[in-house]
């Protein structure tokens, strides 16, 4: 865990409580009497973060951008539509891009846009349908519905930033 999934500025325990509570619990399947009566202490919990690697090892973000030479950068920016069509491609369906930072229409490059997106790349999501438990790993991708991102569409609007030394750890 402290390899796949670390916490930004606070514990990683802190982190991971907040999302097995936040997401474990919804799912019928890692509820404690699903798991029968051969039940071992914690198994449930333990489940949980074993398919959240097992799904975060599928979708390999970083490696996937990085092929199609898009890269970490703190001088040049990209585009939305180069790292969305980039993972729908090696997905196989059109995933969620989420931005932070200022309005694309906010900053100096945007000023006059009617661009409201937001401009430093933070998260990408995908979608599966689930075929029976999540654990099983057996899913098919599907397309984010709705709105797909929250970033700024203009070109060259994205900042892809080089990760920090607290934002990553070996």
């Amino acid at each position: 865990m402290n390899t796949y999934w670390i916490n930004q500025g606070a514990p990683n325990s802190e982190f991971w409580a907040h999302e097995f509570s936040k997401h474990a619990t919804c799912f019928s399947t890692y509820q404690v009497p699903c798991f029968g009566p051969n039940y071992t202490e914690h198994e449930d919990v333990i489940d949980f973060f074993e398919t959240t690697i097992m799904y975060y090892q599928r979708y390999p973000t970083w490696e996937w951008l990085a092929e199609a030479n898009i890269t970490p950068s703190n001088t040049t920016q990209v585009t939305l539509s180069d790292i969305q069509g980039t993972l729908t491609k090696a997905s196989g369906a059109v995933p969620y891009i989420g931005c932070r930072g200022p309005r694309y229409n906010e900053t100096e490059a945007g000023n006059g846009s009617n661009d409201t997106g937001r401009t430093v790349i933070s998260e990408a999501w995908y979608y599966n349908h689930v075929v029976g438990r999540p654990q099983d790993g057996i899913s098919v991708p599907v397309n984010a519905t709705g709105s797909t991102s929250s970033c700024a569409k203009a070109e060259n609007a994205l900042w892809y930033y080089e990760p920090t030394a607290d934002s990553v750890r070996a």
